[in-house]
Parts: structure tokens; sequence; C-alpha cells
């Protein structure tokens, strides 16, 4: 194996390593897909079940006793964070993709809807995404299983915020809300986010890589902790060079194409790793864009009780965590900032209940308090988009870990526009809850980074950016990278469905370029 040199190599194995691995492989492309972590056994690996008081210290780790996994950035497992996501499935539109077009602010993308119309059509397809079709322009409908029924809180929400003229629809998630082939229909245990024991929400492995390996198309390197993309002096990718998680023994993986899709932060942090006299600052860097322009989004934690239903009898109402949404509805108000907001929220109670510590009192008022409260407990969560602006990641090379690797290091710089949106989207969250009843709990006072994005741009002008409209590096012409970092600008919807389109799309493009001999 050590002397073959295959078609594709591809650094990943989440929700964009997981899929494009998958589509090369069934176009008849010969595949190496190198993943730092380990296989995982999703049906009994994870505490999928577990509840806080089945361990000591009241927390529930990922991983069961003995099982390795998601133990640091570059080593969680076969299928990567899409093992332990949330599912939810937005497509981006029009206005998100032309953010500069639409309002002066932020960047555009090269490409346009139309381009990755096909590639949701398709993704949808295979991974099954229930939602309803709500005819909103900022966020396209999409082929949908049945959405799952609302809850009682999200009812009491929903109620508040029409007052306000805001609407609250389904959510639309990667989860089968009735069964399709061999999986069956999600079956409400409320954990989502530590694994899926029945493959009822979408994870790369076991939807994308294991089925494509049958194809005899598809090997998995798992345990490989890349190091290093190669290139010789033709300025060319040759593969990848890796440390085996377990013995630390250095090995290589070979290939005529590159594909780095480690996710956002940990794909950047490869690329500025792999120097040498050609790229000093970080391969294909000599836009000295990579690491820039780094806009993961940002939000902030209301912590509420639904005063309707504070003193009612305790349920399970976790479902699959959020059955309801806050979309976007500031494009069209009067505001004193570019870009928007939308809201998740839901009730994770059983598994969550750390805000018990804020609730004053002692003794017997101070049980009533709890127990009143219990079943009325909610999270509201507005998620806002960031403009490009200095926030940026890098490499400290004085901090190494297990692998002997320089940390990569988030440097977050907060811009005005963030800090206005920042605060409406807090008022806006504050005012539905208001109209819906709500008791306040606790808010947030600055913002909080999630769904990392951007560092590695995509763009029409080399100078200006890391990769061209195909995922494809403006300065080494076999080498991709395809997550997350290549986002110009953000949005304020999560983004793993438009990454997914991405890589199927980038897949598309490489199988071409095989066919026709252009490696």
């Amino acid at each position: 194996m050590a002397d073959k040199v295959f078609d594709v190599v591809i650094v990943g194995s989440g929700a964009s390593g997981g899929t494009m691995a998958a589509w090369l492989a069934r176009s008849g492309a010969d595949v190496a897909l190198v993943e730092g972590g380990p296989r995982i056994n999703t049906r009994t690996d994870f505490n999928t079940h577990g509840m806080p008081f089945h361990f000591e210290n009241r927390h529930i780790p990922v991983m069961k006793p003995g099982k390795q996994g998601f133990d640091s950035e570059r080593s969680r497992g076969v299928g990567g964070k899409s093992l332990t996501w949330n599912a939810v499935a937005w497509r981006f539109s029009q206005r998100d993709f032309k953010g500069q077009t639409f309002e002066g602010a932020g960047e555009d993308w090269p490409l346009d809807y139309k381009d990755l119309e096909p590639y949701y059509n398709r993704i949808e397809t295979e991974v099954g995404v229930c939602g309803n079709r709500d005819g909103l322009e900022d966020l396209p409908d999409g082929n949908s299983l049945p959405p799952v029924p609302m809850k009682c809180s999200d009812l009491i929400v929903r109620r508040g915020a029409a007052k306000l003229g805001v609407k609250v629809i389904h959510v639309r998630k990667s989860t089968l809300s009735r069964p399709v082939g061999s999986r069956p229909s999600c079956h409400f245990c409320g954990n989502c986010m530590a694994g899926c024991d029945v493959v009822a929400k979408y994870n790369s492995a076991d939807v994308h890589i294991y089925p494509a390996m049958r194809t005899g198309k598809l090997t998995l390197f798992h345990d490989s902790v890349v190091r290093e993309v190669s290139v010789n002096s033709e300025n060319r990718a040759t593969g990848v060079k890796f440390l085996n998680r377990l013995t630390q023994q250095e090995g290589e993986v070979r290939g005529r194409i590159v594909a780095v899709a480690a996710a956002c932060v940990q794909s950047i942090a490869l690329l500025l790793m792999s120097r040498s006299s050609r790229y000093p600052n970080g391969l294909a860097n000599s836009s000295g864009m990579l690491g820039k322009a780094f806009i993961p989004h940002f939000t902030n934690g209301v912590q509420c009780f639904l005063t309707d239903l504070v003193g009612k009898p305790p349920s399970n109402d976790e479902g699959f965590l959020d059955h309801a949404y806050v979309p976007s509805f500031m494009h069209s108000r009067k505001r004193a900032y570019a870009r928007s907001f939308g809201i998740q929220f839901n009730y994770q109670n059983r598994r969550s209940t750390g805000w018990t510590r804020m609730i004053p009192g002692i003794g017997a008022d101070f049980k009533k308090a709890v127990a009143d409260r219990y079943p009325a407990f909610l999270t509201f969560q507005p998620y806002g988009e960031m403009l490009p602006g200095k926030s940026h990641v890098d490499l400290d090379w004085n901090r190494k870990d297990a692998y002997g690797l320089p940390a990569a290091r988030r440097n977050m710089i907060w811009g005005d526009n963030d800090w206005k949106l920042f605060r409406d989207m807090t008022a806006w969250s504050l005012r539905i809850l208001d109209s819906a009843g709500a008791e306040i709990l606790s808010v947030g006072e600055e913002p909080r980074t999630n769904h990392e994005l951007g560092g590695a741009r995509m763009g029409s002008d080399a100078r200006t950016s890391v990769v061209d409209h195909t995922c494809r590096t403006h300065d080494v012409p076999n080498l991709y990278v395809c997550d997350g970092s290549v986002f110009p600008s953000a949005s304020e919807k999560n983004p793993t469905h438009t990454i997914m389109a991405l890589a199927a799309r980038t897949a598309d493009e490489i199988a071409t370029r095989l066919r026709k001999g252009e490696v």
C-alpha cells in the first residue's frame, strides 16, 4: 500500500470528507480517506441513552468506558463531528451568497444559489431531511420528509412571537421523521449530540463512508493524524504525511489529487503547518489570506422559564431537541447594522439542569422553586452573522499537542457591526420571550462563537482568496480545500447542509477532471 498512488486523497471524514469520498468512489475514482480518529461503532460506543444520575460527577461522557474517540480536535473518529452534531439543515439563499451585492456588507460568493440547488436536492434525498415547506424567500424549501410536531414550549413561543409579527417554523434536520431504507425514524431519546445509535440522524460514517467502501474504491486510513500536505518541486500536491495516533509512527498516503476537508480550523492549521521554501507562510497562501477573514457564527444564551408551564407535571418533552426555529426576519426591517440572525430554542432538561444553581433560596422553598420550574425551562439562542474583519486563526508554535503539532489559535476581534447585531438579536430574544410570558433567568453579556467558518475563503481573485469557485486552491492546481473554511460569508444559518452540497459539487468537479486527464 505504501507505494500505491490513489486518484484522490481526502483529509477528514466528517460531513464534507465523507460526502466527497462517497461521491468520488461511486464515480469510479480510487479514493483514500485519512482520518485522525479511530473507527467508532455508533450503535455501541456512545452514551446515547446515558443520564446524569448514571455517573458520579453527573456529567455524561461522550464515549463509553474503554471506547476511543472524541478526545481532541485532531483525533475524533471516523465520521467526524457529524457523529455528534445537532443535524439542523438549512439551505442558504441567494441573499446569503451575495451579501455585498444585496447590502454592501461582507463578501459575495463566486457562485449563486442556482449553482448549489441541484446538490442541495441530491444531498437531501441521500441523507433524509425532515421539515416543512414554508415558502420563505430567504430560506429556500427543499426535498423534505414530514416535519416532527412542535412541542408545548414551541407553541407557547410561537404564540408570543406572532404578536410581534415574527414567524416560528418547524425546524429542518437531517434526522428521519419516518423510516427510509434500513434507517428507522427518530425515537426521540433526546440526546442527539451524543451520537445516534440507530442512525436516524445522519452521520457520514454510516450513511456515506461505509456503504462507499463496499464499492472497493474507497480505502480508509483511520488513527492517522495528518501533519503535512506534501508538494513536489513542480508545485503539485503528492499526498499527505501522518502520525499514527496509537504508535506515533510516521506514514504517508500518496495521491494524484489532495482534498483537505478536516473541519474549518483544523484545515487552516494543516495548511499553515505545511510550510516550505515555496510557501514559507503556509501552503497555498500566496495571497496571505490563509487564516484571515475568520467568520464563525456568534450566539447569545438566554435561559428562561415559560410561565405557562411552571408548576405543571414534569414530562419528557425533549424530542430531538429543537423542533422549531425563528428564521431571519430582519432583512426587510429598518436596522442600524448589516445582515441578520436566526434563533434556535429547545427544551433539554433531563440532561441539562445546571440552571438550578442560579435559583435563589434554601431548604423546602428552594426545592419547590426548582420542582415548579423544571417543566418550564427553555434555552433561547440567537445566531448572528459575523462580517469579515480582523478575526483570524494562526498557530502557536510554542504550544504543542500530544502529536508534537502546534496548537491552532482563534483570535476573535469583534467589529462594530457584530456588536450592533449582537445587542439587537439579544433584545429581540427578550422581546419574543416577554411576549410569550417568560420569566428570564439569565442573559449572556458577550458574544460566543459557534459554527466555525472562513479562513481559507473562496473567491475569483487569487490575490484576495485561497480557493476558486470549485474549491481548488489558486496556488496548487491539484489541491482542494472543502469545508467551512472556504465560506466568504457566513449567513446566520447552520452551515453543514451547505458544506455537504459544496463537497458533492467539488467531487463532481474532481471526477470530471480525472475523466479528462486534467490532473
